[in-house]
């Protein structure tokens, strides 16, 4: 058991830090990090030397990821954040029959593979996947995914069309498990080159599409 017990808590109104012991009978709450930010994820990474990263959102700078310390100081934006991609036509239409907010988002951060500590993952809306090699300096698009012939019968959900959910495999580095609203859930086994859909059993977005699920 770690002898220091931290949990984030995004907010509109910046990232709050909570501390604790192992015991976790009493906390300590730190000054508010990153105000003015929209903090929809934010992780703590143990990998190594323990950082700090949030996904953030302001409606006058756009959308990025924050890394720095735990301590909460050198928190600082990307240099190249992951930038969501348009949407498609038939996705577009979507959005405004039903009036959905489409404003682009990074949505999660999660750190890579135990093995590759300067690897992070990011998910967005509209919905893709973006990796960093460098511990969220710089950040470039998983093209398996962005380019899979699913993506066309992609739709929102009423939050958006987000990708909100990365896992990785603890045993086998190359594969990974992410889930999209409203697409369903993927599974990579070499790395993020090539995905498979794993919706069977789920309601499909498009009855004419074996995979996209809902």
């Amino acid at each position: 058991m770690p002898d220091k017990v931290v949990v984030c808590a995004g907010t509109r109104k910046g990232l709050f830090v909570l501390e604790s012991n192992r015991s976790r009978s009493r906390w300590k709450l730190r000054d508010p990090l990153l105000k003015g930010w929209q903090v929809y994820h934010s992780v703590v990474d143990t990998r190594s030397t323990p950082r700090l990263h949030a996904a953030v959102v302001s409606d006058v700078f756009a959308s990025t990821v924050f890394s720095g310390e735990l301590s909460g100081k050198g928190l600082k934006g990307a240099e190249r954040p992951p930038v969501p991609p348009k949407l498609l036509p038939k996705q577009e239409k979507m959005f405004k029959q039903f009036n959905i907010a489409r404003a682009p988002r990074v949505w999660h951060v999660e750190p890579g593979p135990a093995s590759e500590k300067d690897v992070l993952y990011a998910g967005t809306a509209p919905a893709a996947l973006f990796r960093s090699g460098d511990r969220g300096k710089t950040w470039d698009a998983v093209e398996g995914l962005l380019r899979h012939p699913t993506r066309k019968n992609w739709g929102p959900g009423f939050g958006g069309m987000c990708l909100h959910s990365i896992q990785i495999d603890p045993k086998n580095p190359k594969r990974m498990y992410i889930a999209i609203s409203s697409a369903g859930a993927f599974r990579t086994d070499d790395g993020g080159g090539h995905w498979r859909a794993i919706n069977e059993g789920v309601v499909r977005n498009d009855p004419k599409d074996p995979d996209a699920g809902s």
